[in-house]
């Protein structure tokens, strides 16, 4: 500290120039005027620093730096919501949290949060859904059974699922068989269930949906073509072998497997009817069940 007491004394004892303490004491002129500067931000006067001793004099001119504010993290589980909304993009939500902290997050830091937030809480999707872009369909592996009290034989019923990808929204419907005409009734109870019909169908590839098979080209049967285009719908069928391109509705039927066909195995039934109205029951606590990685329920999501 000797060479700052000596700077500190030329300044107050001749007033001399930066420059010409700098020749005065071999430093450099940067130097010179960096403890000058510091002795000013003290508050003190000169006579008031020399005769601390040095430890008093380093904490007076040299005190720590102020530990920088923290970055205010994003609220992940509202990027999650908000992505499924229509034209909501990451860009865009970073853009508004910027908004909002200035010092936060830089672009790549914050969509790198989100993409460990997903992989932390296993949400790992095909692709993001957009609320209200697309519906997922398929027919159920399981089946129920109801005795015809005209015939008097067992009979199978026949499973039809459908969810919205964006907030896995399930709508569930028994028939008497996988035919046409109850696939066009299902998807018509689904939109009025919903409340409103998606941009796209995204049907497998079952023979009530498409006659031929095609990764760029695939033949929709006609009848399912014509109800989508009445609704002003596309029909994109998922591919043969990617389970991802309809892994919501592949889930949600395993859920519904689980949930309402599993809860019914010991119900006896004896119509259609009878078996609808008690799957409406069970997709009402399902749809009412809290999500376990995020906040609310089916229907808040919706």
């Amino acid at each position: 500290m000797s060479k700052v007491r000596e700077i500190l004394k030329f300044k107050r004892n001749m007033n001399l120039s930066i420059r010409d303490i700098a020749s005065a004491t071999g430093g450099s002129k940067s130097a010179v005027a960096d403890v000058i500067k510091r002795a000013k931000a003290t508050g003190l006067t000169i006579d008031e620093l020399l005769p601390l001793e040095d430890k008093a004099l380093v904490a007076k001119l040299y005190p720590p730096a102020p530990l920088s504010r923290e970055k205010v993290e994003p609220n992940l589980e509202h990027i999650y919501q908000e992505l499924k909304k229509p034209n909501v993009t990451l860009m865009l939500l970073w853009e508004e949290y910027k908004s909002k902290n200035p010092d936060g997050l830089m672009y790549t830091q914050y969509c790198q949060r989100y993409r460990d937030f997903k992989k932390s809480n296993q949400i790992t999707m095909h692709k993001e859904h957009k609320a209200g872009e697309d519906m997922e369909v398929d027919w159920a592996g399981k089946t129920l059974t109801y005795k015809d009290t005209i015939t008097k034989t067992i009979k199978k019923a026949f499973i039809f699922v459908s969810v919205l990808p964006a907030s896995s929204y399930p709508f569930v419907r028994a028939y008497e068989n996988m035919k046409l005409k109850n696939w066009i009734d299902a998807h018509i109870r689904a939109f009025e269930f919903y409340g409103g019909t998606p941009k796209i169908l995204i049907p497998d590839n079952t023979k009530t949906a498409v006659l031929k098979v095609d990764r760029y080209d695939p033949v929709i049967n006609r009848t399912y073509k014509e109800m989508a285009m009445h609704y002003n719908i596309a029909i994109i069928p998922a591919r043969a072998g990617k389970p991802k391109d309809k892994g919501a509705d592949e889930g949600m039927v395993k859920i519904v497997s689980q949930r309402i066909l599993a809860a019914l195995r010991n119900r006896q039934f004896f119509s259609l009817a009878d078996i609808n109205t008690a799957i409406s029951e069970e997709l009402e606590k399902l749809i009412m069940r809290p999500f376990q990685k995020i906040p609310g329920n089916r229907r808040d999501a919706r």
